[in-house]
């Protein structure tokens, strides 16, 4: 019997107002979001990270987020699911 994995793509984003350092954000991030997926046969894939100021600030706003947006829309695209 073969296990079928489930791709997905992580995003992630940081705030530099609160002076964190985009690359541990992003580890502990990644980290978490394997942590979830992972035990269910999940793998990520693709890493999408936006390091700007405010949570406030919409998805369609941020970079990453809008490259994942737009990925999303295409049926080769290479994952299945975000985390």
């Amino acid at each position: 019997m073969t296990v079928q994995r489930t791709l997905f793509a992580f995003w992630g984003r940081v705030s530099t107002e609160d002076h964190q350092d985009p690359g541990s954000s992003r580890g502990w991030q990644l980290t978490r979001a394997r942590h979830l997926i992972e035990p269910h046969g999940g793998r990520v894939v693709a890493e999408f990270f936006d390091v700007d100021k405010s949570r406030s600030i919409p998805p369609q706003r941020r970079p990453r987020a809008t490259a994942l947006l737009a990925a999303l829309a295409d049926p080769r695209r290479g994952f299945d699911a975000g985390v």
